[in-house]
């Protein structure tokens, strides 16, 4: 008599199968809608209730576990954290190994990321796997995961990425192709079991552990956020592998998650102290966010003394420095805990002159430096010019020159320390629970100050004693900042004088501009292509039909459509633009895009089709469309910088704030490259290139020269300008002038803001000085109407509807002549309670058709609202067919000029809940945009009838909908 076999049978230890078991629960949990709370208030986390039950049953089935389970589990389960292996594989060439290993068409894999496809490789593995397959059922694979772990590692060797400790355990005399170590791997494997490994390989299971449930691009973006999904943190997996803490406690010390798992395998006496060891990582403190100087001392209350230190624009670098009998050993790591000790060997010796050592252990001045034992130093790695420190983007110019090893490209520069832990293997010190004052202390003894070669951070006390004293201390921290941006420094790091190096309630503070509502450096540019991010979409959790990022042009021809304006504009397309929009912003953009008219982007395109020409610049990634009429776009940042192959400067850490539609501000409103050059070097605090040579003449002829950037009359200047800005945002000073200084030009150009007047918008005080550059004046087709009083007045039905007068119903009149205002019917609905039956049958049926049917529907209630009349729409009216404002309604139904409007739509609906006064100004809001609109377009517009439906009343004969208008405007 046979029995089953048990997991345990088909293994030699926890088998691989059982672990795809913890994350195939986890995938098919539920998610939730978007929440309105934040999304840190999220109580639902059944990924962690699912982990807690597979530990419990792991430990039952399979105790005593097998030595090294715990980092096993750990690196499958959070690949990402797995450092060591790098396996030099994403998706494409990925998919075509997987694709060989069994026999299918590579095609089917290389659609992943098509606009109908899941956006995840591991998804789209598993379901050709299961159209493949004769019989898949419950099968169980061989692999246990410590198998599957030694594959892995022998794939890893392969890569010169990967650690050299896994590269030593497979000779390259030995070592295997790819593909028969992936043919070991995914021979055996279930469909499900190929997905999750395929994302392992890919260091990514957020796209199948937490898979879409919206293929639709309105329903994905309105219908979930953030909170819609808690995705399981390595702490809180920490804390259910281990409820002491330990595991986690040793985890911050020493951020090797396989190195923290197998040292809480071992003995308490075998374990050793937790404090930081040489060669690994340590967890660098997260920072704040200062939003404003007063918001950033927030986070000081119980702090006697505050510091604030310089933010250098650089890279961060750990530097673990060994000091052997006869040798120094140095290790770097960058901030995503990657040994790049080869990558940065440029620095290797201003690292050993800071210390006053040599690569031999032998120290060079006479052991003035105190440093006799290993050493931690937090750094970062910046350019210097001389003494100077240069722009971040020239770390990258030095790459290719100065790195070793298998990159061949990385930086040049100097260690600018900060902070530091000091270990020793003879007796081990740790400082991580030592206040900053005294590793402060500490690191100045360390540290010798070789000017170009090494340098401490510039500190300023922000402390104060007396009645005013949080007073005093903002206005202080106020006037350092100021200094700061004048001398075109990044921002500032503040550190409380008693905080430790992980202290959670005195937290390090970052203070930049950009970090402050509406003070970064902001610029008006062109939107040429869109596209799909994969990591955007992930963070957002949105299929490939959503556009998530957009692609930046700046004008190149300016001067030659100067003289011929008959010349095709050309744009130079050469950074992206992903992130600042929030969900309801980006769906209106997405509709709007999707309404016009765009081009399928291919690298050997025609651009006879489109009213200009572009190029990309190269190595970006392609986009996905081009848009046929550009788009002006504002963007905001944290500075200038430029890629490795690009001769503009382009946006630090670009934001978009907003998207113009064409009949707002046209793409010629945009900064050209030449304006953003002399926009971004005043920013940066460069001197043009031209300015040297204008000197010297005017030396010659007896003329003073003109200031350089970083003069001190310019820096007073504008040190002076962001206090009076920091004092107006508490209304501490009156402001002095109402000029938007984005807008304006150089202090040279002024005469400009003489005729401010014309220009198109509002001027606002405290915006940063970047759009120098004069925009042609634009008038909107509002501009000149009066502003009607077209308040919505809330009908109400009786017997004699049909003789009733309307206030509007004059217009009816007009509806038959060649007036060109189109057809909208302002209709009634029942209230609640009513059954939704009696509702939705009437509505949906019109002469044997639905009436909601290919319809754009707009729910016109205040944000934040719940109202119980809606609630059978959203369950009648497909997710995708709402829209989430009145001008995504007319942009659809074909109400904005130049906008053609939606293909499938035959209708626009409306319906308003005007029970209150919120309810209805927006009603008024959306009557009175609509009544514009409609005296704006051409009378031959092609545009779809919009139906109004308010909730007082209901009388809809089921047979015709239409014998209940009120008034009808055509």
């Amino acid at each position: 008599m046979s029995h089953a076999r048990t997991p345990s049978d088909l293994a030699e230890g926890v088998p691989f199968s059982f672990f795809c078991s913890l994350l195939r629960e986890i995938s098919q949990s539920p998610s939730h809608k978007a929440a309105a709370g934040h999304r840190y208030n999220n109580p639902n986390y059944p990924a962690l209730t699912i982990l807690r039950r597979w530990v419990n049953k792991l430990r039952k089935d399979f105790t005593p576990l097998p030595a090294g389970t715990s980092a096993i589990v750990f690196k499958l389960l959070f690949p990402d954290e797995d450092h060591g292996r790098k396996f030099d594989m994403q998706e494409t060439r990925l998919s075509q190994n997987i694709a060989d290993c069994f026999g299918i068409d590579k095609g089917f894999l290389g659609k992943w990321f098509s606009e109908n496809a899941s956006g995840c490789l591991g998804e789209e593995l598993k379901l050709v796997l299961e159209r493949t397959c004769a019989s898949v059922g419950d099968h169980i694979s061989p692999l246990s995961i410590a198998q599957v772990d030694e594959l892995l590692d022998e794939l890893a060797s392969t890569s010169g990425y990967s650690d050299m400790s896994i590269r030593k355990k497979y000779p390259q005399a030995k070592r295997r192709a790819r593909l028969p170590i992936i043919k070991d791997l995914f021979r055996t494997l279930s469909p499900m079991d190929a997905g999750f490994l395929t994302q392992i390989i890919l260091k990514d299971l957020r796209p199948i552990l937490y898979p879409l449930r919206e293929t639709h691009y309105i329903a994905a973006l309105l219908g979930h956020n953030t909170a819609s999904v808690k995705m399981l943190s390595k702490e809180d997996a920490m804390n259910i592998w281990d409820p002491t803490r330990w595991m986690l406690n040793s985890y911050r010390v020493r951020s090797t998650i396989a190195e923290t798992a197998n040292r809480f395998e071992l003995s308490q006496n075998e374990r050793g102290p937790n404090v930081p060891r040489i060669g690994a990582p340590v967890t660098i403190p997260e920072s704040e966010k200062g939003r404003s100087p007063r918001h950033a001392l927030e986070f000081f209350r119980q702090s006697q003394q505050i510091w604030a230190e310089t933010k250098y624009d650089g890279e961060r670098a750990q530097i673990h420095v060994e000091v052997l009998l006869n040798k120094t050993k140095i290790t770097i790591f960058s901030k995503s805990k990657r040994d790049s000790t080869w990558d940065r060997k440029a620095v290797h010796d201003n690292i050993f002159q800071a210390l006053g050592l040599s690569e031999y252990g032998v120290y060079t001045d006479g052991h003035r430096f105190r440093v006799q034992q290993n050493v931690i130093l937090d750094a970062e790695m910046v350019v210097f010019n001389g003494e100077r420190i240069d722009e971040f983007w020239r770390i990258k110019g030095l790459i290719e020159k100065t790195a070793s090893g298998i990159r061949g490209k990385r930086e040049h520069g100097s260690a600018e320390c900060q902070s530091s832990v000091v270990s020793s293997s003879q007796s081990s010190m740790s400082l991580l629970m030592r206040p900053y004052c005294q590793r402060r202390k500490i690191l100045e003894g360390l540290i010798h100050v070789i000017p170009g070669i090494s340098i401490l951070s510039e500190r300023v006390p922000v402390s104060f004693d007396g009645i005013n004293y949080g007073e005093q201390r903002q206005i202080a921290l106020e006037k350092i900042f100021s200094g700061t941006i004048a001398n075109c420094q990044e921002g500032l790091v503040l550190k409380g004088g008693d905080s430790k190096y992980h202290d959670f309630s005195t937290p390090w503070v970052k203070l930049k501009k950009d970090y402050i509502p509406e003070y970064g450096d902001t610029l008006d540019m062109v939107i040429v292509g869109v596209g799909w991010d994969r990591e955007r979409a992930r963070v957002l959790r949105v299929p490939p039909s959503t556009i998530t990022t957009f692609y930046i042009g700046g004008l190149e021809n300016s001067e030659e459509i100067k003289r011929q304006p008959s010349c095709r504009p050309h744009f130079q397309l050469y950074f992206t633009v992903s992130y600042g929009l929030d969900r309801r912003k980006l769906e209106e953009i997405n509709f709007m895009i999707h309404s016009t008219e765009t081009v399928p982007y291919s690298p050997s395109m025609n651009c006879d089709s489109l009213g200009y020409t572009f190029t990309l610049l190269p190595g970006l990634q392609h986009p996905r469309l081009i848009l046929k009429t550009p788009l002006l776009a504002e963007l905001f940042g944290a500075g200038f910088t430029k890629a490795p192959q690009s001769r503009h400067y382009e946006l630090r850490f670009p934001r978009l704030t907003k998207v113009h539609r064409p009949n707002e501000r046209g793409w010629q409103d945009g900064v050209n490259l030449q304006a953003l050059h002399k926009i971004a070097c005043e920013v940066v605090g460069r001197d043009s290139s031209s300015k040297e040579a204008r000197n010297i003449s005017a030396q010659i002829w007896g003329k003073p020269a003109s200031p350089g950037a970083k003069s001190s009359p310019k820096r007073k200047a504008t040190g002076d300008l962001w206090e009076e800005r920091f004092a107006s945002m508490d209304g501490r000073a009156r402001v002095k002038a109402r000029i938007n200084h984005s807008r304006l030009p150089s202090p040279a150009r002024l005469s400009y803001a003489a005729s401010s007047s014309q220009r198109h918008r509002t001027l606002q005080p405290l915006a940063p000085k970047t759009n120098l550059d004069p925009v042609a004046p634009v008038t909107t087709a509002f501009a000149a109407s009066q502003d009607r009083d077209l308040s919505l007045e809330i009908f109400h039905l009786s017997t004699s509807r049909r003789s009733r007068k309307s206030p509007m119903s004059c217009t009816e009149s007009k509806a038959t002549t060649n007036s060109p205002i189109p057809t909208v019917v302002h209709k009634l609905f029942m209230p609640q309670p009513a059954p939704a039956e009696n509702i939705y049958q009437p509505l949906m049926k019109k002469n044997g058709t639905s009436f909601l049917e290919n319809a754009l529907v707009w729910l016109a209630k205040p944000r934040g609202k719940t109202s119980y009349s809606f609630r059978w729409v959203k369950t009648s009216i497909p997710r995708a067919q709402q829209l989430h404002s009145v001008e995504s309604l007319l942009m659809g139904c074909g109400w904005c000029a130049g906008v053609p409007g939606s293909t499938w739509a035959d209708r626009g609906i409306i319906f308003i809940d005007e029970s209150d006064a919120a309810g209805k100004d927006l009603a008024r809001h959306a009557l009175r945009l609509i009544y514009e609109r409609s005296e704006t377009l051409p009378a031959d517009h092609p545009r779809k009838t919009i139906w109004i439906f308010d909730r007082k009343s209901w009388t809809f004969d089921a047979e015709d909908v239409e014998h209940q208008a009120l008034h009808r405007l055509k």
